[in-house]
C-alpha cells in the first residue's frame, strides 16, 4: 500500500517540529482500548476490552507532532456456530477468545487550542494522523484453527485531549486500513477499527 503525501501535510509537519520547539515534553501513559469490527461475517467476530501503555513526545507549540510507541493487547471473540450431522445449525454456538499483543507507533499532528508558550495550567488539544501496528504474538484459544495474524496492520485516526498541570487525558478512534489476518484461517478477514481512553503524566524535556 502506497500513502501519497501532500506537500502541504510535509509542511505543516516540519513547521510543527522545527519552528517553535519550546512545549517538547514526554508523556507516560496506560489506559483502555477496544475494538469495532466492521465486518463480523460468520464467525460473528465482536470486539472485548484490551488495553495499552507507552510514552509519546509532544514536539512543537501551539501546532506539534506526536509520536509514540505503546505496547497494546487487543481482545475479540470468535464464535463457531454449532450443527448437527447433516450441516444444519443447531444454535448451539461456541465462543473463543482472540488476543493479540503488538507495538503500537502513532505518527500524529495536532493543534493546542491555547498557546503553550504562555504556559497555561489548562489546555485542549486536537490531533490525527497514521498510526501502525507491529505484531508481536497472537493467540486463539481454539487448537483446530492455526492463527496467522498479518505482521503489520495500518490505520488513520483523530482525536483529542486535555492537559491540567503534569496530567493530560486523551481519547482517539483509529479507522483500520487493512486486514487483521492473513491466510485463509477464517472465512471472514475483518478490518477491525480501534478506540481508546487514556491518562498519563506530562514531563516537560530539557531545552
Amino acid at each position: 500500500m502506497k500513502l501519497q503525501i501532500k506537500l502541504p501535510v510535509i509542511a505543516l509537519l516540519a513547521s510543527a517540529m522545527f519552528s517553535n520547539l519550546q512545549a517538547q515534553e514526554l508523556r507516560l501513559s496506560g489506559g483502555y482500548n477496544g475494538s469495532n469490527v466492521s465486518e463480523a461475517g460468520p464467525e460473528m467476530w465482536v470486539g472485548r476490552a484490551g488495553y495499552q501503555f507507552g510514552a509519546d513526545v509532544q514536539l512543537g507549540g501551539r501546532w506539534f507532532v506526536q509520536p509514540g510507541i505503546h505496547f497494546q493487547v487487543r481482545n475479540l471473540n470468535y464464535t463457531l456456530a454449532g450443527t448437527d450431522t447433516n450441516g444444519n445449525l443447531t444454535g448451539a454456538n461456541t465462543e473463543f477468545k482472540y488476543t493479540d499483543r503488538s507495538l503500537r507507533v502513532p505518527i500524529m499532528a495536532g493543534l493546542n487550542l491555547m498557546d503553550p508558550a504562555k504556559d497555561p495550567a489548562f489546555n485542549v488539544y486536537l490531533l490525527g494522523g497514521p498510526t501502525a501496528l507491529f505484531m508481536l504474538k497472537a493467540d486463539l484459544d481454539y487448537d483446530a484453527l492455526d492463527v496467522q495474524t498479518s505482521k503489520s496492520q495500518w490505520y488513520i485516526g483523530f482525536g483529542g485531549g486535555a492537559s491540567f498541570s503534569f496530567l493530560f487525558v486523551e481519547g482517539g478512534y483509529d479507522v483500520a486500513m487493512s486486514d487483521v489476518f492473513s491466510g485463509s484461517g477464517f472465512q471472514t478477514n475483518p478490518k477491525v477499527n480501534q478506540f481508546r481512553v487514556l491518562a498519563g503524566l506530562r514531563f516537560r524535556l530539557a531545552q
